[in-house]
């Protein structure tokens, strides 16, 4: 990966929206969020995964194309059963617009991964509570 790319999902907030579509909590790699462990309690959940379908492979695509495919993760993370809850990534780099996508609750890392290869995603974030987020580079960065 390169390291402009590594610097930009390093500086991204990745927010949990409520269903109005308002931050309702943030992180970002390396942090921990009081908030983020709130929603984990709430719901009776160890971990969360923040992922997404749109721009794989970090290229940008057109509004539709973007949430078709966040349309067909939706799908693939509920027949795993996820509780999943809206979330966008908000970039340090204004040119870039945040990307829309689900936090995924108690769903495996390994799970993740999978997952986020099927969609052609770089990495996703994972938040164990009371823990920092970590940022999880999958095999699409080195394709």
């Amino acid at each position: 990966m390169s390291g402009d790319l590594m610097r930009e999902y390093e500086r991204t907030r990745y927010v949990v929206l409520d269903d109005r579509g308002i931050g309702r909590a943030a992180v970002g790699i390396g942090e921990t969020s009081d908030d983020i462990d709130a929603i984990l309690a709430d719901y009776g959940s160890s971990a969360g995964v923040f992922i997404t379908a749109w721009n794989p492979r970090s290229v940008p695509v057109d509004q539709d194309a973007n949430d078709e495919a966040n349309d067909r993760l939706e799908a693939d993370l509920d027949e795993r059963g996820s509780v999943i809850l809206p979330h966008i990534g908000v970039g340090y780099d204004p040119e870039w617009e945040p990307e829309h996508g689900f936090f995924a609750l108690d769903l495996a890392e390994a799970d993740a991964i999978e997952l986020a290869v099927t969609h052609g995603q770089n990495a996703v974030v994972v938040v164990e509570r009371g823990r920092p987020a970590r940022l999880v580079v999958t095999p699409v960065m080195d394709a």
